[in-house]
């Protein structure tokens, strides 16, 4: 998990409990709207029984003024019934099923209002208006105004209870609903907050704190010190970083004590070289004069055999020379064909002696490098002669050398297209753990050799801007890879100075 998704999972879990509490508030607001819009509609449905009961009010007074002589009162009658029948009609559309009954028992009283109005209205109109008073009185006032006053106080009664009381019980629920809420949230909050404390010091503390020592340590001059990334994120990124980093300036310090000691030994074997290499001169001098003056068979072979000594000795001083004083570097742009002939011109003879098998393969368009032809051609030699003293005369063998183009290098430490060149035998092969010092100077493990041609070899391909790697497996050969930078159509400028 990448840092930039851990701190999202930290900040979520600091901010889900407030999300939650959000959501909470935004229900119980919801719930809280519900119930006062219940108690308006509830308080509504009270004034609109009220203007019911005004009506129904009206009602009887217009009776009681036509029995008081007012004639026009009895036309009045028939619009007091369409407004008690209007707001009857307002007041019952939407009623709970509890409240129905007394709207049932209101018509009821308003229909026994206009029932005792035709009577009492009839026996006005016949000349009884003592009986006609009489009526009405005993049933307007005595019997239908206290039924009337009865259903009026329950339904105001039920209306207060539903109304009022509902509500303030609704808000306890929602107030006690909403105080449970805020506790558990306050200990989500709190478990949230210490799981992404927990979090942020497993994942971004400890890291960080370890780097920092891994830091000082080196920091301190430790550049063996193991750097280990504990995660996959950006910070174990900038762990591995920091470990190639330090890797780099270990192989920096290393190839700086290196070229230390490799200049050192430079001085002292050119010293060495020159100062052996003018008597060796006089005695080889002095044994072929020998030579032609004596006639006997085994002094000649003596005197051959100091020769021969001389000769080795001399080659060995040039590779001393060499490796001591590089001469400067030339690029030439050259055939990687041309490259490898050149270098085997010289081995037709030993080749055919001691019955090796040659094979040559180049793919085709192989593109050509920028090196010195020279001391490559030399670095290629010294890598053909190791590969044939590594196959016995008696037994033979087979020497492959193949080129091909390939990308990258093979040593892993360069970028673009280049040429690979493979030199591989069929001899004895060579033990892992001695591969890593086959380059190191005068490291070998032939009594006769100097320890250098490896090691001028692999400098006269890395001044070429190519590295060179070694594989080898006992028992069945060796292969040493070249790759070497194909050579640009612009002029490259040659590198500055040596490896060594």
């Amino acid at each position: 998990m990448t840092l930039q998704r851990k701190l999202l999972v930290g900040f979520a879990l600091m901010v889900v409990p407030t999300l939650f509490v959000g959501v909470q508030a935004i229900r119980t607001n919801a719930l809280e709207r519900a119930t006062l819009e219940a108690l308006g509609q509830r308080l509504a449905r009270s004034r609109t029984y009220a203007d019911v009961e005004d009506a129904m009010f009206n009602q009887t007074q217009v009776i009681w003024r036509y029995l008081s002589g007012d004639p026009a009162a009895k036309r009045e009658f028939p619009l007091t019934e369409q407004v008690v029948g209007y707001w009857l009609d307002r007041w019952t559309a939407g009623l709970p099923p509890d409240e129905v009954k007394h709207a049932e028992g209101v018509r009821q009283i308003e229909a026994d209002i206009r029932a005792v109005a035709a009577r009492v209205f009839k026996l006005h109109d016949a000349g009884q208006r003592d009986a006609a008073a009489l009526i009405a009185r005993r049933e307007l006032v005595e019997r239908l105004q206290p039924t009337l006053a009865r259903v009026n106080r329950e339904i105001y009664r039920q209306a207060r209870e539903l109304s009022v009381q509902g509500a303030v019980t609704q808000m306890q629920a929602i107030v006690e609903a909403k105080r449970r809420v805020l506790w558990g949230t306050g200990l989500l909050a709190l478990v949230a907050g210490l799981l992404a404390s927990w979090l942020i010091a497993r994942d971004l503390a400890r890291p960080l704190n370890q780097l920092r020592q891994a830091m000082a340590v080196v920091g301190a001059g430790d550049l063996d010190h193991a750097i280990v990334p504990s995660s996959a994120d950006e910070i174990g990124e900038l762990a591995r970083a920091f470990a190639r980093m330090t890797e780099q300036l270990r192989q920096s310090r290393a190839q700086l004590v290196q070229s230390e000691k490799l200049a050192s030994i430079g001085q002292m074997a050119a010293a060495v070289a020159h100062g052996l290499r003018n008597p060796l001169a006089s005695l080889r001098a002095a044994a072929q004069l020998a030579r032609h003056r004596v006639d006997a068979p085994a002094a000649r072979e003596q005197l051959d055999a100091i020769v021969e000594q001389v000769d080795r000795l001399d080659v060995r001083i040039a590779h001393l020379l060499q490796f001591s004083r590089p001469a400067p570097f030339h690029p030439l742009r050259e055939s990687v064909r041309a490259l490898v002939e050149g270098a085997l011109s010289g081995f037709a003879e030993l080749l055919r002696e001691r019955g090796i098998e040659l094979v040559l393969s180049f793919a085709e368009a192989v593109p050509d490098v920028r090196v010195d032809p020279m001391r490559l051609e030399q670095a290629l030699t010294e890598i053909v002669s190791n590969a044939l003293d590594a196959m016995s005369p008696p037994a033979g063998g087979r020497l492959e050398i193949g080129a091909h183009v390939a990308t990258g290098d093979a040593g892993g430490g360069g970028s673009g297209a280049g040429v690979v060149i493979d030199i591989t035998d069929s001899g004895c092969g060579i033990p892992a753990e001695i591969l890593p010092n086959l380059c190191e100077p005068f490291f070998t493990t032939r009594s006769e050799g100097t320890g250098l041609g490896l090691a001028i070899a692999q400098r006269y391909v890395e001044e070429a801007g190519g590295r060179l790697e070694i594989t080898s497996v006992v028992g069945r050969g060796t292969t040493v890879r070249i790759w070497l930078p194909v050579a640009s159509r612009d002029p490259v400028p040659a590198p500055q100075g040596t490896l060594a």
